[in-house]
């Protein structure tokens, strides 16, 4: 049955409003989960305001939907939430689930291992049980490794605000990654063609590419001081992170990241992409450097 009504759960962070623009604009019915009114939105979607604490609130909001595209956060959201989201998503009977995956790819061994990961394999392993039980109920996760775009503009895939920039491994380690609207892209693909993307996960990547590639497109190459780091020690250096007073979160969850991005045996090149059947495009370099370009001013 083909899929046309679509809720979203955390559609207004980094992510979430690229996917709801793709949705709208491939013509699906858009509706937007929220704790409270949202002033300006899209007026083509639909607010649902609801509890995430409460499985009857979100169930309730979420009849009559055929799928759902969570894009919530990780360690800002509790895990019990992510759970909740789609035990109702069961519960209301939609077809699909797209769980809020969004980066490397949990399903290899080594990135399975790093603690900062464990809700989202939870979570997947949750949607497969369900799956197994309801064969009307499935699930797709995206894998797109980093945002190309926000990770240049936020200086998460290089660094060129600070003091240093560091450089792991070396930075000739090639990764995969896509920007925001190619993620969104994948995303309308999945929901275009359900039966090829059933109960399994999707790869994309609008181009693969190294730090030092990408530093040299920066043009600020000469100008900057590197920092030489192995990805073996930023396991050390998350878990000292909670050692601090008060814990530091976020920097434990950055270290952990890139760990996963960076290190050459962490499956961050992927090596079969569903581009073609999802509709992403790959970058030509001429693109990627405007990219770089524009996001590392």
């Amino acid at each position: 049955m083909a899929i046309t009504k679509v809720a979203i759960a955390g559609g207004t962070g980094n992510l979430g409003p690229a996917i709801v623009k793709a949705l709208l604009d491939a013509d699906f019915e858009v509706t937007l989960l929220t704790r409270s009114t949202l002033d300006e939105q899209d007026p083509r979607t639909k607010i649902e305001v609801v509890d995430y604490d409460s499985l009857d609130s979100l169930t309730k909001a979420l009849a009559g939907q055929d799928a759902l595209v969570s894009v919530l956060g990780y360690g800002t959201i509790p895990e019990e939430i992510h759970l909740r989201v789609v035990d109702a998503a069961y519960k209301a009977g939609l077809q699909r689930v797209i769980p809020s995956e969004f980066g490397s790819d949990t399903t290899h061994p080594l990135v399975a291992q790093l603690p900062v990961l464990a809700g989202k394999i939870a979570l997947l392993k949750h949607l497969q049980e369900l799956a197994e039980e309801d064969k009307a109920f499935t699930w797709t996760a995206v894998f797109n490794g980093p945002f190309l775009d926000w990770g240049l503009k936020e200086n998460f895939i290089l660094d060129l605000q600070g003091p240093v920039t560091p450089i792991y491994n070396g930075g000739d380690v090639l990764f995969s990654t896509t920007t925001r609207d190619g993620i969104a892209q994948a995303v309308v693909g999945v929901l275009k063609h359900p039966d090829e993307t059933k109960n399994r996960p999707v790869f994309v990547a609008e181009t693969e590419i190294s730090q030092n590639q990408l530093l040299q497109m920066s043009g600020q190459a000469h100008v900057i001081s590197i920092e030489s780091v192995r990805t073996e020690d930023l396991e050390q250096r998350a878990m000292d992170a909670l050692q601090r007073t008060p814990p530091d979160h976020h920097l434990f969850a950055k270290n952990m990241i890139w760990r996963a991005i960076f290190s050459r045996d962490h499956g961050n090149q992927f090596l079969q992409l569903d581009n073609e059947l999802l509709g992403v495009r790959e970058l030509d370099e001429a693109e990627v450097i405007e990219i770089v370009k524009q996001n590392c001013s």
